[in-house]
């Protein structure tokens, strides 16, 4: 069977295949003579040692992190929280004893001890009235980005009741 030129252009796309295809080429040479790096696929050892690295790495800047926060000064007022956190919760008192001497804690924990003198006495102490302007009700305005508003200052909570408004009327 004989194929007429004409068809053969249809089935190409009106003769732009053979375009395309040296478009093609051209490009090709083109990626070529550039010397396209390609991306070699790493072995599996190099992949295990990439991530051991990367794992010592992070042990490295935990420990240094930690020898920073709980030996230098750098963070004293965390250190006293994290402390007295830990020895008063009496469950996780390990968080505290691993990093830090005995000394240290004991030192620290006595910050946060209350003296107390034998020479006070609960009955002297005398709650005064005050003034009659601070057991008034205050209603001040407040302002803010986009709203505006009003807020009220009671002294006195116990005189506060909640009222249903549609009983009142």
């Amino acid at each position: 069977m004989v194929i007429d030129e004409e068809e053969k252009s249809k089935k190409r796309g009106y003769g732009l295949d053979a375009y395309y295809e040296e478009e093609q080429e051209e490009l090709r040479k083109k990626i070529k003579k550039k010397g396209k790096k390609t991306r070699k696929k790493k072995s599996g050892k190099q992949r295990i040692f990439f991530w051991i690295k990367v794992c010592l790495i992070i042990f490295i800047l935990g420990m240094i992190g930690i020898f920073l926060f709980f030996k230098t000064n750098l963070f004293q007022k965390y250190k006293e929280m994290w402390v007295q956190t830990a020895m008063t919760t009496m469950r996780h008192q390990y968080l505290a004893t691993w990093f830090l001497s005995e000394e240290e804690i004991a030192e620290i924990m006595k910050k946060l001890e209350v003296e107390n003198n034998e020479n006070s006495d609960s009955n002297d102490i005398r709650v005064g009235e005050g003034n009659k302007k601070d057991k008034e009700i205050k209603v001040e305005k407040i302002t803010g980005k986009g709203y505006v508003g009003f807020v009220m200052i009671v002294p006195d909570a116990s005189k506060v009741k909640l009222v249903d408004g549609r009983l009142s009327r």
